[in-house]
């Protein structure tokens, strides 16, 4: 039996946390396991909350937390029945994402992109079985091959069929046909004066923003950029270009990724 109760995916904003957020509940659910919570959360008090009040203290094996956040978990809380999934990102793409999504400064969004290091450092200390970190682009490049070597990491293999079913649920196209139909039937009840629950919408703080939520996986509105990996420079002016390209030539190299000084 896998001693393993609970998974973290613990990210920098702008890596992929959704998607993978999403798989791996999507994993262990083929296996007929008691994925909780049920509820998918906006914040992520509420997952430190299932994580100290549910999760520690469960010895059913049928029940297997999958939990998220945006932060450096302390090691100590992540014990023997604990792994953890990080995500690694071309910084520069990272920083277009959060830029977009976000509506900040351009110097927030360096800062956001300058923490994916950190994060990675600070979960190396970890044993090797309890951590994963996945490369963003390979969601796109090779969805199945990750799903599957997600599988063996959590200890619930699937077979390629399983995998292609769902590398293609949550594929690009997919996810921005779902996001989209979210909107539409937010805006069809709007429109006919229907009440809206919370859970079907999310505001932005700091943007005044209001967006469709979905429920399922945690996706909302804006989610999905139209640009691919590489073209982070058409987020930005071309005065803002070069601050950023300096900014993070180092944090590029240390993540592996090319630095775009010339």
């Amino acid at each position: 039996m896998n001693s393993c109760n609970t998974t973290w995916i613990s990210t920098v904003t702008g890596t992929g946390t959704t998607w993978t957020f999403s798989v791996v509940k999507a994993i262990l659910s083929h296996h007929r396991l008691n994925v909780l919570p049920k509820t998918v959360y906006k914040s992520e008090e509420d997952y430190f909350k299932v994580y100290k009040e549910s999760a520690l203290l469960d010895c059913n094996s049928d029940n297997y937390y999958v939990l998220q956040c945006h932060a450096a978990l302390a090691l100590y809380l992540i014990q023997a029945r604990c792994k953890v999934i990080t995500n690694v990102r071309n910084p520069y793409d990272n920083c277009a994402s959060h830029y977009e999504f976000m509506k900040c400064e351009v110097g927030r969004a360096i800062t956001n992109a300058k923490h994916i290091p950190l994060l990675i450092n600070h979960y190396s200390k970890l044993d090797q079985e309890q951590k994963f970190l996945l490369r963003y682009e390979d969601i796109d490049e090779k969805p199945v091959d990750l799903i599957q070597r997600i599988a063996e990491f959590l200890g619930f293999p699937i077979d390629g069929v399983i995998a292609e079913a769902l590398a293609y649920k949550y594929s690009r196209d997919n996810v921005k046909k779902m996001i989209a139909n979210n909107e539409k039937a937010l805006h069809t009840k709007v429109l006919a004066g229907e009440q809206v629950s919370n859970a079907e919408v999310v505001v932005t703080a700091g943007i005044d923003r209001v967006g469709s939520f979905d429920t399922e996986t945690g996706y909302q509105s804006h989610h999905i950029s139209e640009r691919k990996t590489g073209e982070w420079r058409s987020a930005f002016s071309q005065t803002e270009i070069p601050r950023i390209i300096e900014a993070l030539a180092e944090t590029a190299e240390k993540l592996g990724y090319k630095s775009e000084t010339v």
